[in-house]
């Protein structure tokens, strides 16, 4: 019983520092987000967030942004100034992607758990996963992660395609299985030979 009220207490902790933190602006273009190079190091260095360009702007994935906006860090501007809420930013991206909401409930969960995520390799690898407390530019990822929605079939090809893809970059393959409730489970993929 103890054990669950620390946990609740340093979850409550956590809310409070998120309440206090800084919120920053940035503009839609395209199918991204782009930070202003006066506070681009700042996000990135609150949490990994985004790739810094050659300009000094911060380049957000669009589950990045998405992220950023559920928890009050970042609003997001059209070029008309109008400020677009999670819902719209949303309906936006998934035009492009519709496989969008998928990613981002296993973004966030991940995240949520304290792991560092970057975009993954193509080829439905959709996130590299770091441990806990890594420093990006001096740690590797240690696993890929493959999403699927629960109940809809999974190609043997597919499986074997990203599976080699772990197996030739030494990473373990996790596969996000996404239930109708938006809950993800995961499983550690392996191949095995006969």
């Amino acid at each position: 019983m103890n054990e669950k009220n620390e946990l609740e207490e340093e979850n409550e902790t956590e809310e409070v520092e998120e309440a206090v933190e800084e919120k920053f602006t940035a503009r839609l273009k395209e199918d991204a987000v782009i930070v202003g190079a006066e506070d681009a190091q700042k996000v990135y260095e609150r949490g990994f967030y985004g790739e810094i360009q050659d300009d000094g702007t911060l380049k957000l994935s669009p589950v990045e942004s998405l992220l950023l906006v559920e928890r009050n860090r970042l609003e997001v501007l059209k070029d008309n100034n109008e400020v677009l809420n999670f819902q719209a930013l949303t309906k936006i991206f998934m035009k492009s992607d519709p496989n969008l909401w998928l990613k981002y409930l296993v973004y966030r969960d991940l995240r949520s758990r304290g792991y560092v995520v970057r975009s993954g390799y193509g080829g439905n690898i959709d996130f590299r996963l770091y441990p806990r407390g890594a420093k990006l530019g001096t740690d590797t990822s240690k696993s890929l992660i493959y999403i699927v929605s629960e109940g809809a079939p999974i190609g043997l090809e597919d499986l074997d395609r990203v599976t080699r893809l772990a197996v030739s970059t030494r990473k373990r393959l996790t596969m996000a299985v996404v239930n109708r409730q938006g809950e993800v489970t995961y499983y550690q993929v392996s191949q095995v030979s006969i």
